[in-house]
């Protein structure tokens, strides 16, 4: 009895397949279970049998062997467009004007960004530009109105719609005026800084604008007016003609500050990554400090940390009265 009974269960047949956990993805494609039936009585449970009694049978998992119900599934994407087809669009709004849709809206967007290296090199007038180009697009708009020329411009998201080059050298063209001529490149009136062929200038030079960090009374009623004190006179060595010296941390210049003009140390400066010197911190902002007619400081307290680098200016006699003045050094 008992042997029969072991017989019955030696030709029973054993089954082993892969596991989910190897699958992958959505449903398709899986990896093939791999089932082994063996009738053999010295059979294990491994998946590998040297007798040539076993057969392989390769079959693929169901969706409900595996676990994944369809409503849960991964959802199917759209198939592309497509060449020769317009992916943009247009969407009504109100008195018939005609809006960009959200997929040339996102693209627009992409196309107006621009680095802060590249915005700050801009002068006030091509900022002007860029901040109506840009509030104009973030509305969807098509065109906008030029801040000193008061004309209707195209936005980029117009430019994007028509699909190619226009060829008339367009302010905002995203195709690079691919189909322009070569006497319409040269001929345009607007460019921005960042394509310009000479670098913006670096350094405090005529009209930077710099923060009072005295406690004069002329300093405060500047800082506090919004109207900075702006350099327009650099005393340094090296002056030409259109060519006037950057100024450093140190030297001294003359500033128009609330219609007069006075003259005054740099105890900061805000030099660019690149022109920056080791043991020379940079500060967020251009710091000065006013002297009078005499050559004195005007206040008789510096606010802000300077520099310690200033130190080595400690046998300069003005500038010693101005290092006298300061309680916090960095």
């Amino acid at each position: 009895m008992m042997n029969s009974v072991v017989n019955k269960l030696n030709s029973t047949a054993t089954c082993s397949y892969i596991s989910k956990m190897f699958a992958s993805g959505r449903w398709y494609p899986q990896p093939e279970a791999l089932r082994f039936y063996s009738t053999s009585e010295n059979s294990s449970s491994s998946l590998v049998s040297d007798n040539s009694n076993t057969s392989i049978s390769i079959k693929k998992p169901t969706p409900e062997e595996l676990g994944l119900p369809k409503e849960n599934a991964f959802p199917v994407f759209a198939k592309p467009r497509g060449t020769g087809k317009k992916i943009f669009g247009l969407v009504p709004w109100k008195n018939g004007e005609m809006l960009a849709d959200y997929v040339l809206f996102e693209e627009s967007m992409k196309r107006t960004e621009t680095p802060w290296l590249d915005y700050d090199g801009m002068t006030r007038e091509e900022r002007d530009i860029y901040i109506a180009h840009l509030n104009a697009v973030k509305d969807r708009k098509l065109s906008y109105i030029d801040p000193k020329t008061k004309l209707s411009v195209m936005t980029v998201s117009q430019l994007l719609y028509q699909g190619k080059c226009c060829g008339n050298g367009c302010r905002h063209c995203p195709y690079g005026l691919e189909n322009a001529s070569e006497d319409v490149k040269k001929n345009r009136k607007y460019e921005m800084s960042k394509h310009r062929s000479r670098p913006p200038t670096q350094g405090i030079h005529r009209r930077t604008r710099l923060l009072v960090v005295d406690n004069s009374s002329l300093g405060k009623e500047a800082n506090n007016s919004g109207k900075l004190a702006y350099c327009i006179h650099v005393y340094k060595a090296g002056y030409r003609q259109k060519h006037m010296p950057k100024a450093t941390l140190g030297d001294k210049i003359l500033v128009a500050i609330r219609g007069e003009m006075k003259k005054g140390f740099i105890v900061g400066a805000n030099t660019h990554i690149h022109y920056r010197k080791h043991g020379v911190p940079s500060t967020d902002t251009n710091n000065l400090v006013l002297l009078d007619d005499e050559g004195n400081p005007l206040g008789n307290r510096i606010l802000a940390p300077i520099p310690a680098k200033l130190l080595d200016k400690r046998d300069h006699q003005q500038f010693a009265k101005v290092l006298a003045l300061a309680n916090k050094f960095f």
